[in-house]
């Protein structure tokens, strides 16, 4: 029997896996070591997580963290929370007792908030510590459905000798996260914990359900106070009409802006700060005007601030911005060695684009000329190197700049769905469509672009769909005949070698060379490695406007060792990277020795040599099988030869990459 995988339908299982886990615990408590294969993974990596932070499985209690005054600021500062987990408590009271059952409510620290139940089992819960104001993170509490659930960031169940610490061992619990239906942000945790002797095996489908219920009732109110939020907005804005206006909600991110504003950051190379529900600026009480001021692109300076509302806090409101400066002529003038065609219009959508590298500059032109045209556009590149960058630079410097920018991972895009996705459906179109209908993606891009990533992903009878709108400008929705015009830019980007697709009959050729009218091909990091240093500047400074941690440099060592990297996952890896380092560091300079856990560089130079061929190979720089099979070569080399991990760090199975290395005579190298 695997126990990794055992249910909870037969009893006699369930007492064969009770015993097992209460061998491992005693175990566990004689040699400091977790067993293998006696608990459930769930559980045996949480036991880990608990030794590992030094939680006393016998000895330990969850710590008092909030009583009193500070037990109440912390109920008044969930306040949203508990509203709602009230009216569900009123759905599940008589379900939980008939079940003697208790219902419990954290913040997302894990703290109690609240215990809903009888008196006489809330009674008896409070004996372990299961309390309003107690920590039940893992930290504080061991494992435990509260704490892994928070740990793991998805619903989680423990049932009795489970727990790590034995206070409570006596309870099984199941817990599923609360979270933000906007921004996917943690609010707080809803368990439903019980004797272990009585568990019900649907406890965790409950606290599922009752998470969604709380999750729609907590949006349906973030949503009322967005309608007052723009009402009084609409009334607001009459006073700086003149002026540059962000409007903000309570957790500081963007509602709407007004033109004035989206010229101003558009011209700054930051139009993307202003996309609904970006969070601009911290909320509550972190917020400040000085904090706002910090948060401002460089090219943006903050002059004023009106709050929303009359409550104390942060409720949302105004922001009223300028720009620092004026592009001049003069400056226009120095700065046209890099930008040879560009104009003062048109130039600011590429100031995104970091790179003083004689190929990028080159590209950031091509694409600005590619721009003024209306033909689509075929990027192609390796994963990570800047292609939906670009894409928006290109939509940004085009006569569409007005209209809306639309990005569809065709990757993530099922047979079934990609038509409706794409095309839209009307009313009854196929099981369980809306009563309504929907526009497609090319709809909503109309008057605009719409950028198609992973385009060679698409299944072959969409693409017949997709060369049909190229052709006509007219999209049908499924379940229609109705022709509707569109006029929708196409920029597609790919890091597959689409040429090969073409001979294999994956990717219609007629597709292929009507989308390849205008082509980029985006170079590697590995071929740009003298933007390493200004890449990492720009991460450190967007990243210190994050997270508030303070300016951070850079040791020159740190800097060599980066450069002798080959970078497979190009500027993606490399700003997840400089994040990783600058969020764990607690020094004002990183080192090597902040480096990820794991991170590895060849001994010596950015130069990887390639193995000798059994066959001819084109150029690495001539065609996009060159450049897969270059990404292979370096992270083969950078892990030593080692297959899996190598297939790790470039995000493919081992027996993908298998066959790419028989594909490319690597294996026989």
């Amino acid at each position: 029997m695997d126990i990794r995988s055992l249910g909870r339908t037969l009893l006699e299982s369930e007492k064969i896996y009770r015993r097992q886990v209460e061998r491992a615990w005693s175990s566990m408590l004689d040699t400091g070591e977790v067993a293998d294969g006696r608990v459930r993974d769930v559980i045996r990596q949480s036991w880990m997580r608990c030794l590992h932070h030094g939680v006393a499985p016998v000895a330990g209690r969850p710590p008092l963290v909030g009583n009193g005054a500070r037990l109440e600021t912390l109920r008044q500062a969930n306040e949203e929370l508990l509203l709602a987990s009230q009216n569900t408590w009123q759905l599940l009271a008589d379900v939980l007792a008939d079940t003697n059952s208790v219902m419990i409510v954290s913040d997302p620290q894990g703290a109690i908030l609240d215990i809903c139940g009888t008196p006489k089992l809330i009674e008896k819960a409070e004996r372990s510590c299961i309390k309003t104001g107690h920590d039940w993170s893992e930290l504080g509490a061991g494992t435990n459905a509260v704490g892994t659930a928070i740990a793991l960031k998805r619903p989680a169940e423990v049932h009795s000798v489970e727990h790590f610490c034995a206070i409570a061992q006596l309870w099984s619990c199941s817990a599923a996260p609360i979270r933000d239906m906007l921004d996917g942000d943690l609010l707080g945790v809803i368990d439903v914990t019980t004797v272990a002797e009585t568990f019900n095996s649907q406890s965790l489908a409950l606290v599922v359900t009752a998470a969604n219920q709380i999750e729609q009732t907590m949006q349906s109110r973030e949503l009322g106070r967005c309608v007052q939020l723009l009402h009084w907005y609409h009334g607001s804005a009459n006073r700086w009409s003149r002026e540059a206006l962000i409007l903000l909600d309570r957790k500081g991110r963007v509602v709407t802006a007004n033109d004035h504003a989206r010229v101003l950051f558009e011209n700054s190379g930051a139009a993307h700060v202003l996309e609904r529900g970006r969070v601009l600026l911290p909320a509550g009480a972190r917020f400040s005007p000085e904090s706002c001021a910090r948060h401002m692109p460089p090219q943006v300076r903050l002059i004023a601030v009106e709050a929303y509302g009359q409550q104390p806090g942060w409720e949302g409101g105004l922001l009223i911005v300028e720009p620092v400066r004026r592009i001049s002529v003069g400056t226009f003038e120095r700065q046209r060695p890099q930008l040879r065609e560009a104009t003062l219009e048109t130039r600011a959508p590429f100031g995104e684009i970091v790179g003083a590298n004689p190929q990028i500059v080159e590209l950031k032109n091509r694409a600005l000329r590619m721009a003024r045209a209306s033909a689509p556009v075929l990027i192609l590149g390796e994963t990570g190197c800047g292609k939906e960058l670009f894409a928006r630079a290109i939509h940004q410097a085009s006569a569409v700049r007005d209209g809306p920018f639309v990005a569809v991972n065709c990757g993530t895009l099922t047979r079934e769905l990609a038509a409706s996705e794409l095309f839209g459906y009307e009313p009854g179109a196929f099981t369980g469509a809306s009563a309504k209908g929907r526009a497609g993606k090319f709809e909503e891009a109309h008057g605009g672009t719409l950028f198609l990533d992973e385009i060679g992903e698409l299944p072959l009878d969409i693409q017949v769909g997709l060369l049909r709108v190229l052709q006509d400008n007219v999209v049908v929705r499924l379940g229609s005949n109705r022709e509707r015009q569109i006029k929708v830019r196409i920029i597609a980007a790919t890091n597959r070698p689409l040429e090969d697709d073409v001979r294999a009959s994956r990717f219609r050729n007629d597709l292929y060379y009507r989308l390849k009218v205008l082509a980029l091909k985006l170079p590697p990091l590995r071929e740009r490695l003298g933007d390493l240093e200004a890449l990492i500047a720009g991460f450190l400074g967007e990243l210190e406007a994050a997270y508030g941690l303070g300016a951070r440099g850079v040791d020159p060592t740190l800097l060599e060792r980066l450069r002798a990297y080959a970078w497979p996952g190009n500027v993606r890896e490399l700003r997840a990277t400089i994040e990783s380092m600058y969020v764990l560091s607690d020094g004002e300079v990183l080192g090597i020795a902040d480096l990820p856990e794991g991170f590895a560089a060849p001994a010596s130079g950015p130069a990887l040599p390639e193995p000798k061929p059994l066959a001819p190979q084109p150029a690495a720089d001539a065609t996009l099988s060159g450049l897969e099979r270059e990404a292979i070569v370096a992270a083969l080399a950078a892990h030593g030869g080692n297959l899996s991990k190598a297939a790790r760090r470039l995000g493919i199975s081992r027996s993908t990459l298998y066959r790419r290395l028989k594909h490319y005579a690597l294996d026989r190298a």
